[in-house]
């Protein structure tokens, strides 16, 4: 009889486990240089080329199918350079976020029998293919391995929680896995925010916002002040995208999605999920996701939207962050298209701005893994296989995580006398402005070239064995010290804080939520039509409220959606996310028993 482990007691033991590890403040340190740069030098310096191992090895192309991915096609410039000394492969990335209609090329690639080489999917999906035998099982490659096998803990966990696996099977190998703790929050700021820039927000006085309505005061002076960046081009409070609307299980547009944490709660499907563990609808008029929506219309009718916001993509959206004409940075990977040391030094940089009646949802490190996973196709060749799994180890490996989060010696970063890395100039410019890299690392643009996957195994709050800091430049010692700037200098005077979370702590508005990954069920034949057809309908509407020519236009296309919805089963749809989110308010409530 085949056995499923269960997970909720493999979490209490975890938990407890995990208080004895070390988390982001472990102060142990690589003893000297070489030790780490030797380390770090056998792909990032370019000595790969010289690696010997792949002269007998054929050029391979391996299909990765990838929902994180923006890029679609082979992996090129220094990452791919990586890829082709080391392993002689080329990495062909199918992203259906970028390809056109990603459920339908999720359809027609799973009815074919092949999805890919390599799958990088959301768990509910990963459960299907496991169901469809469209992945194999690789419990034998894990446990051989060099790397991958120092995961076998949440490894076990994870994968224990799939219908049809026997427990000690794996099958999926859970992505960005932090070693601090399930209820640990490491990093300085939240995931979605306000962000300012300093200069602006400075020389208006700094103005106290109490709510949303303030927020946008604040922009509209700014934007008033500074209706062209430096170039000319012209500056806008918010620019919103339109790529990243739907897919999965998700029926909301993205950008409003995102925002919702300000307000305590979290879109999952139909539901919107707070922090204290409630759940509600998304069509809720008292609810986060219309108070979002709101925001945007308010925005554009005071003209501080971007028009081109709802049919520009991701990339044509960041081009304008990069140039400083977004004036509202709310995600904090933003902050890498602008902020440097320098611009700080200068006030010139984006910081977190507070607003009093903001409640932020903030899940814990993800010390089981972040909702994704990799996983091996079915049905290769045992020479393909044997390069895949050999790929897979080394994406585990510190070289690799160290090149995912933090680039290339010697030009993202040096190596210090004690190990640890500083940060470059080139480092901290290379995103932004797509810096030439050197020809021996493959030449041209960083950007360009970047690790197009788009995921890594290992979360950036972990400990990098390279240096004995995290993998996340922000909380390196050197980074640190360098960032005591005029503008952190300036911020933490004016709010007697150290950093945003410090911050939000003292105010009472971050309450940690744990971080759990289940697999959760997947749509039925019938709920999985419901929610398509309804997510047709609420992102149509919801662009179209955005730019409604008044608020009682917008009220009513509000309106009319609702009763559209409960003509689709839409009750159904609720009932079916909550039953199926409820395992994940159980298990948080279970997180935090155990911690206390």
């Amino acid at each position: 009889m085949k056995k499923r482990k269960v997970v909720s007691l493999l979490l209490a033991f975890m938990l407890l486990f995990s208080f004895a590890m070390g988390g982001c403040s472990d102060d142990e340190k690589v003893s000297t240089e070489s030790d780490a740069s030797k380390a770090v030098n056998s792909s990032s310096t370019g000595a790969a080329a010289e690696n010997t191992s792949t002269d007998s090895k054929e050029l391979l192309t391996i299909e990765m199918y990838n929902v994180a991915a923006n890029y679609h096609g082979v992996q090129s410039g220094w990452f791919g350079k990586i890829l082709k000394d080391k392993f002689n492969i080329e990495m062909n990335i199918i992203a259906p976020q970028v390809a056109g209609d990603g459920d339908a090329l999720y359809q027609t690639r799973t009815a074919s029998g092949y999805l890919g080489d390599i799958v990088l999917l959301d768990n509910a999906d990963l459960q299907d293919c496991i169901t469809a035998g469209l992945v194999q099982e690789i419990t034998d490659d894990v446990k051989n391995s060099t790397y991958l096998k120092e995961l076998m803990e949440q490894y076990d966990v994870y994968n224990g929680q799939f219908e049809g696996v026997e427990a000690g099977k794996i099958f999926g190998l859970p992505c960005g896995i932090n070693d601090t703790s399930p209820t640990t929050y490491s990093e300085p700021f939240v995931y979605i925010s306000p962000w300012l820039p300093w200069d602006y927000y400075s020389e208006i006085g700094n103005p106290e916002m109490k709510d949303l309505e303030d927020l946008l005061d604040v922009l509209e002076q700014i934007q008033t002040a500074h209706p062209t960046n430096e170039l000319g081009d012209p500056n806008y409070a918010l620019s919103l995208w339109n790529d990243w609307d739907k897919g999965g299980t998700q029926i909301t547009i993205e950008t409003a999605t995102q925002l919702t944490k300000m307000y305590g709660q979290e879109v999952r499907g139909a539901i919107l999920l707070s922090n204290k563990g409630e759940m509600t609808e998304v069509t809720d008029d008292s609810g986060a996701y219309y108070k979002m929506l709101k925001f945007f219309f308010d925005a554009n009718q005071r003209g501080l939207l971007d028009p081109d916001s709802g049919t520009q993509d991701w990339e044509t959206a960041c081009d304008k962050m990069k140039n400083k004409q977004v004036l509202l940075h709310w995600y904090n990977w933003q902050r890498g298209f602008w902020n440097t040391t320098d611009r700080a030094n200068e006030g010139n940089a984006y910081i977190y701005a507070p607003v009093a009646d903001m409640d932020f949802y903030q899940p814990s490190d993800n010390y089981y893994g972040d909702g994704r996973a990799f996983a091996v196709g079915a049905n290769l060749d045992e020479e393909k296989r044997a390069r895949v799994i050999e790929f897979l180890d080394w994406f585990a490996s510190p070289e690799a995580n160290t090149l995912h989060h933090d680039g290339l010696e010697g030009f993202n970063y040096t190596v210090n006398e004690d190990g640890t890395f500083t940060q470059t100039e080139d480092g901290m410019y290379a995103l932004m402005e797509n810096r030439e890299v050197p020809a021996e690392f493959g030449g041209g643009g960083y950007n360009d070239g970047l690790n197009k996957i788009n995921q890594s195994l290992y979360g950036n709050c972990t400990i990098n064995p390279l240096t004995g800091e995290p993998y996340m430049v922000e909380l390196w010692s050197s980074y640190i010290e360098a960032n005591q700037t005029k503008m952190s200098t300036e911020w933490s005077a004016l709010y007697n804080a150290e950093d945003p979370v410090d911050l939000m702590t003292k105010s009472g508005q971050l309450d940690i939520v744990p971080s759990v990954n289940l697999i959760l069920p997947s749509d039925t034949t019938d709920i999985g039509l419901i929610r398509s057809q309804c997510a047709n309908i609420i992102c149509d509407t919801s662009w179209r409220m955005i730019f409604a020519s008044s608020e009682e236009e917008f009220k009513q296309m509000w309106d009319e959606m609702k009763t559209q919805l409960d003509g689709l089963g839409w009750k159904q749809l609720v009932e079916f996310d909550k039953t199926s989110y409820q395992k994940v308010v159980d298990a948080r409530a279970e997180a935090v028993s155990s911690a206390e």
